[in-house]
């Protein structure tokens, strides 16, 4: 009885040491929190959207009452159908996705060009009469609004959890980059519809979809959330890190870590500066004269182009919506802030 009572007592001082460890380990998250000195005035919001965010993807947002933002601000005077979510624009149109179909809404006219598809399209962009589309299967396809059919179709392995910020198919003069949810480039001959190139960003099985993609000149700039890299007609360079998100110039590349360090390269990625914000949670990112970050606890933070120089500004409140960057605005919720 006495070595039960003991055993009893042992049991019950270990699951205390436990849980002391989980409610210290709970309270020992720290936080961004500039000195007091290093903050200057506040920055006020310049207007409120329509409604709240509902969806972010890579290249727009929607909103809670079906209308959509897009990469160039625009808020177009159209409602979607519940459950709908806007994905892409071109000159011409908005790509929107509705369950396993993609509505080409045009601009002027509002006419809708309806394609069924056999999967839920995830992203996807349009080029003259091809659309290239990525599912949530990681199946990609390009469909010629011609002839009315896929030309081109390749089945992926599954990737099951992935980052919502899906980065959209590129369409280049003579080929198609397609990205995939396994952290894959696919290039494709536009004229064949053959594979000319798979190009492995990163082989990590989870939340591995590239996340942004983009080309200028003849440097292409790609990522997934582990690994960026920057192909040229010669050569791929690599550069690891934990990616919020990136910004890509013509010879300039920034990268926003989770560590919440803002990180410049060149075109190479050569690393030419790097400067941290300690225990930052970085938000959207955005340019105008200077590059701008919005930090979760309520702050936006202001850095020239070399990283040199940082300005640190108070926000009105911490945040805690969703967030999406457009060309001169940053929304918050159902607010924006111009940047200029």
């Amino acid at each position: 009885m006495q070595n039960k009572t003991l055993h009893s007592y042992l049991k019950l001082i270990f699951i205390g040491i436990v849980g002391i460890l989980i409610l210290s380990g709970c309270g020992s998250k720290y936080y961004f929190k500039p000195d007091k000195k290093e903050v200057q005035e506040t920055v006020l919001y310049d207007g409120l959207a329509p409604a709240w965010i509902s969806s972010v993807v890579r290249n727009g947002a929607t909103l809670m009452n079906g209308q959509f933002i897009t990469k160039n601000a625009e808020i177009p005077d159209i409602r979607l159908n519940r459950g709908s979510q806007y994905l892409n624009e071109t000159e011409e149109y908005y790509i929107v996705q509705y369950k396993k179909s993609l509505a080409l809404i045009h601009k002027e006219t509002r006419d809708e060009i309806i394609i069924e598809l056999e999967s839920i399209p995830v992203s996807a962009s349009l080029d003259g009469n091809l659309v290239a589309i990525i599912f949530d299967t990681n199946t990609i396809a390009i469909y010629d609004l011609k002839s009315d059919r896929v030309v081109y179709r390749q089945d992926n392995v599954p990737a099951p959890a992935n980052n919502t910020l899906v980065a959209a198919p590129y369409f280049l003069t003579d080929i198609i980059v397609i990205p995939t949810l396994d952290g894959k480039l696919i290039v494709i001959d536009k004229n064949t519809m053959q594979l000319v190139r798979n190009i492995v960003v990163n082989g990590d099985r989870y939340f591995n979809n590239v996340i942004f993609l983009e080309a200028i000149g003849n440097r292409m700039v790609a990522a997934t959330p582990k690994r960026i890299i920057s192909v040229s007609p010669n050569v791929i360079n690599t550069f690891d890190a934990n990616i919020k998100d990136i910004l890509f110039f013509e010879d300039r590349i920034f990268i926003f870590s989770n560590e919440g360090e803002v990180i410049l390269t060149d075109r190479d990625l050569n690393e030419m500066q790097r400067k941290k914000f300690p225990f930052a949670h970085f938000s959207a990112t955005n340019h105008g004269r200077e590059i701008v970050v919005l930090e979760t606890q309520g702050y936006m933070i202001s850095l020239d182009d070399s990283l040199q120089t940082s300005t640190i500004r108070r926000l009105p409140r911490a945040v805690t919506e969703p967030t999406f960057s457009a060309y001169g605005k940053i929304f918050i919720g159902n607010k924006f802030i111009n940047i200029q």
